[in-house]
């Protein structure tokens, strides 16, 4: 399993807000990016040395004829939220 445990981007949209009175509903819109790009120290960390696939990464990451591009995720979601004044 891969974990995002941070991200590189984030965008985050109030795409629309209705207040009624005390209440409200709204929806957000986030748009997160996350690389997997492996630098010097993480090649170089005793724990991730031991794992080949983190070598062959390492390689085909820096390989000329990919333009050292990290690999890219990007996440979407759109949440709604609502509550009323003073919770």
């Amino acid at each position: 399993m891969i974990t995002v445990h941070d991200t590189w981007a984030t965008h985050i949209t109030l795409a629309s807000l209705e207040v009624t009175g005390e209440s409200f509903r709204a929806k957000v819109h986030y748009r997160v990016q996350d690389h997997f790009g492996l630098d010097d120290t993480d090649v170089l960390n005793p724990l991730y040395r031991e794992f080949r696939i983190f070598r062959l990464w390492f390689t085909l990451q820096r390989w000329n004829e990919y333009g050292y591009r990290p690999f890219i995720t990007e996440m979407n979601a759109t949440v709604e939220i609502t509550g009323r004044r003073g919770e």
